[in-house]
């Protein structure tokens, strides 16, 4: 019977740590379907061009704006919002929901070494807000991670004029 029993935890164990092991990270969640870098390259585009390349969920649609929603974890989520003009996409937002501080954290502090790692740099950092610009000046990215002990924190990619 003792046999039994610890043959039936291993093989519980082993499917607990197989099912939830393929996940990753929160960030490596979070970058599996576009990391921050390759988002700044949506700038421009149109808005049938992303409708055809973003993989999230729609959730919300209007003439110069689309919304994505993402799933992280079990019960957690972050949405991708696209704003438009004449030119194409101008701005492209990012908003997390998470229920840990640790997760929220963990997004932010792999979005802040991708972007350090990039053509960005170091960003100038001021009370819970990081801010990037490219060499020209013509991209900007701001994340807002001020409340991230709630487990939220917003990303800005702009469109410089």
């Amino acid at each position: 019977m003792k046999k039994i029993l610890v043959k039936t935890s291993i093989i519980l164990s082993t499917i607990i740590l197989v099912s939830c092991g393929g996940e990753g990270t929160y960030f490596e969640q979070f970058s599996e379907n576009k990391t921050i870098t390759k988002r700044v390259l949506d700038l421009n585009k149109t808005i049938d061009q992303i409708r055809i390349e973003e993989q999230g969920n729609l959730i919300k649609e209007d003439l110069n704006y689309l919304e994505y929603v993402y799933e992280v974890g079990e019960s957690d989520s972050y949405v991708i919002s696209y704003h438009f003009d004449e030119k194409g996409c101008f701005e492209v937002g990012i908003d997390s929901y998470f229920v840990e501080e640790t997760n929220a954290k963990n997004v932010v502090d792999g979005i802040i070494s991708e972007i350090n790692a990039s053509k960005f740099g170091t960003p100038k950092e001021d009370n819970f807000l990081c801010r990037w610009k490219n060499d020209d000046k013509s991209v900007s990215i701001e994340l807002d991670y001020s409340k991230t002990k709630r487990g939220e924190f917003i990303a800005t990619i702009f469109a410089n004029e």
